[in-house]
C-alpha cells in the first residue's frame, strides 16, 4: 500500500508539552494506522529554526514533508491538520497542499478540530469534563489564539456550547460538579480579548474570588506560559489587577482523550471517502 499520513501542526519549542500533546496525537493515528506510515510537519518557521539550532531537532515543513513521503514511494496522502479553526494557518497549509497535489495520485485533507456542529458539541462537552471539578463553581476561562479571520467567530460559537455544558453542571462521570458560575473564550489575537471577558465577569456580579483560566489551544506552550500564566501583561496578572484570584491549568487540549478522539474520526472519515 502506498497510502500515507501527514499530520500538521503549528508546532512548539516546550518538549514537555510537545509530548503530551503533539507526539501523543501521532501516536494516536500510528495505533489506529498501523500499516500506513505517519509523517509529521510543522508549520511554524519560528518553532523549527528554534528547534533545529537549540536542539538539533529537525522538523519538516508541510511541503518538506510532502516531498520526503513522495520520494519514498508514497502516492496516495490524508493529511491531518491539529489546528482548531479553518483560520489562516489552515488555509496555509491547504496553499501548501495544493501546490503539491499534481506530484501524487491524490491528496485529501481532513477537518479542523472545529468544522461541524457535532465537532462543537462533542468539544465543549470534551472541555468541560475536563475542568469541571477544577473549576468548583468558579468562573473558567478558555484561553484560544483568535485571528483576524472570519473563522474568528468559532470562538463564540464554542462558548455558547460550553455554557451549556456548564449550566447543565454534569461531566460524563455522572457527578454532579456544580454549573459553573460562567464559562468564557478570550482570545489573544482575536475579536474578544480577557479584558472583555473581565468586563462580561464583572456585569455577571462576580466582583472577587477564584477563575479558572485554562488554554484552549493544541499545546501550553509560549501562549499558555506568558500570555496566560505570565507575570506581566498576561490573563492572570490582568485577571488580578481587577481583585481576582487566577487559577491557570496549564494543559493543552491534545492532552484530553475525547479531543484526540475528535482529531482521529475526521482522519478516519476522510479515509473512508477515498475507499
Amino acid at each position: 500500500m502506498n497510502e500515507g499520513i501527514l499530520v500538521v501542526s503549528f508546532g512548539t519549542t516546550y518538549k514537555e508539552t510537545r509530548e503530551k500533546n503533539i507526539e501523543k496525537i501521532m501516536e494516536t493515528v500510528r495505533e489506529a494506522f498501523p500499516d500506513r506510515p505517519v509523517v509529521q510537519a510543522f508549520s511554524s518557521k519560528t518553532v523549527r529554526k528554534i528547534l533545529r539550532e537549540r536542539d538539533n531537532m529537525i522538523v519538516p515543513d508541510v511541503k518538506e514533508a510532502l516531498w520526503q513521503m513522495r520520494n519514498s514511494g508514497i502516492t496516495r496522502v490524508t493529511v491531518l491538520p491539529t489546528h482548531i479553526i479553518d483560520g489562516i494557518e489552515n488555509n496555509r497549509m491547504k496553499q501548501a497542499v495544493a501546490e503539491y497535489g499534481k506530484f501524487f495520485e491524490e491528496i485529501r485533507v481532513a477537518d479542523v478540530l472545529l468544522a461541524t456542529e457535532e465537532d462543537y458539541e462533542k468539544t465543549a462537552q470534551v472541555l468541560w469534563n475536563a475542568v469541571a471539578k477544577h473549576a468548583e463553581g468558579a468562573p473558567v476561562i478558555f484561553m484560544g489564539h483568535g485571528s483576524p479571520h472570519e473563522a474568528d467567530e468559532s470562538y463564540a460559537r464554542l462558548e455558547k456550547k460550553l455554557d451549556q455544558c456548564a449550566s447543565a453542571g454534569v461531566n460524563d462521570s455522572t457527578e454532579d460538579s456544580g454549573a459553573s458560575a460562567g464559562i468564557y473564550i478570550a482570545t489573544v489575537e482575536g475579536a474578544t480579548g480577557i479584558e472583555d471577558v473581565i468586563l462580561r465577569i464583572q456585569s455577571s456580579g462576580k466582583k472577587e474570588g477564584k477563575v479558572l483560566v485554562t488554554p484552549f489551544m493544541l499545546v501550553a506552550g509560549d501562549h499558555a506560559v506568558n500570555d496566560m500564566a505570565g507575570e506581566e501583561d498576561s490573563f492572570a496578572a490582568k485577571l488580578k489587577a481587577a481583585g481576582y484570584e487566577p487559577e491557570c491549568l496549564l494543559k493543552g487540549i491534545g492532552e484530553y482523550a475525547g479531543i484526540r478522539e475528535i482529531y482521529l474520526e475526521h482522519l478516519r472519515r476522510t479515509i473512508r471517502c477515498r475507499v
